[in-house]
């Protein structure tokens, strides 16, 4: 009986191990605003910074490899482009250190942005931001500054 236990344990220690190693090889990333800039004129261009923490080791499991990582922007329930913002865009070219999304907020108001993507487990909701009024050509998706 003894030896039963120790056998069910150990396997259970193994499968834990392991899987814990898998997951281990998964990198997990946080978000913050460029400059620590979260209040925008309508039009202005918003920055959120991506920074990687760990290493992209896939193991052949292309849909975990650095290219697969494409997180949605969600705000206020409207995931990308929306009512809300426009131009999004996905800079996840080079250098991770350097990844970023970015877009232009169209619509004044405070906001909550979150940020998923299934196969590598994010889900962060931590980034809000201010619109203020400004001048904004909706059907070109630019902004007129002075």
């Amino acid at each position: 009986m003894a030896a039963k236990f120790h056998f069910i344990l150990i396997s259970t220690l193994t499968l834990l191990l392991a899987s814990a190693a898998d997951e281990a090889t998964v990198p997990m990333f946080a978000f913050s605003w460029l400059d620590d800039k979260d209040t925008f004129k309508a039009g202005e261009t918003a920055t959120i910074k991506i920074k990687v923490l760990g290493n992209f080791d896939s193991k052949g499991n292309a849909s975990l490899d650095r290219t697969a990582f494409k997180p949605l922007i969600t705000v206020n329930g409207k995931t990308g482009n929306s009512s809300y913002i426009s131009g999004v865009f996905l800079d996840i070219d080079g250098d991770p250190s350097t990844w970023q999304i970015v877009f232009i907020p169209i619509l004044a108001g405070i906001f909550n942005v979150i940020l998923n993507d299934d196969p590598f487990k994010v889900m962060d909701s931590s980034l809000h931001f201010t619109v203020e009024s400004g001048w904004f050509f909706i059907w070109l998706s630019i902004g007129l500054f002075h």
